[in-house]
């Protein structure tokens, strides 16, 4: 299955590319990537561009909040990031090893659209130095065309989280 990424998504891989050169680390102060295999490696308030048909996100922006207990919320802003929002997503997600997958999608407590298709990624997170800069998917599997396309772009860091 193939996504098109937007002009805005072409410019902002690039810059996944140059942090993709180093590997992050004790002693890096610059650009670099590390593969999340933890809820603490990506908790915080992500800013999220989403495409997909499910979610009429004003101006096509929303904000995900990723929580070190495996549980996430995805919110109209950051401050509605707090708990379930109406008419928008919130579930959980886990690692196994370097896989990344929510497992449970609910819409206002309703199983959200795709919940029954399962999904893989591969979740980077991009830092200069200690500070998280961009949380990048990268796909493995998924039978959720909207869902491809929400991760086609990398989220921006916004906040801390918990």
């Amino acid at each position: 299955m193939h996504t098109e990424i937007s002009p805005r998504g072409t410019a902002l891989m690039a810059i996944v590319s140059e942090f993709a050169k180093r590997l992050c680390g004790d002693g890096v102060t610059g650009p670099c990537d590390m593969i999340a295999t933890s809820p603490k490696d990506i908790a915080g308030v992500w800013k999220q561009f989403l495409q997909g048909p499910f979610f009429n996100a004003t101006g096509e922006v929303a904000y995900i909040r990723f929580n070190t207990d495996g549980t996430f919320v995805v919110a109209d802003s950051i401050e509605d990031t707090a708990k379930p929002f109406k008419n928008y997503p919130s579930g959980t997600f886990k690692f196994d090893g370097q896989k990344w997958s929510t497992p449970v999608v609910l819409n206002d407590g309703v199983a959200a659209p795709c919940v029954l298709e399962t999904d893989a990624y591969q979740a980077r997170v991009l830092k200069v130095g200690d500070q998280p800069v961009a949380l990048h998917f990268t796909f493995i599997s998924d039978g959720c065309a909207g869902r491809i396309s929400d991760y086609s772009q990398p989220l921006i860091w916004v906040a801390a989280g918990e």
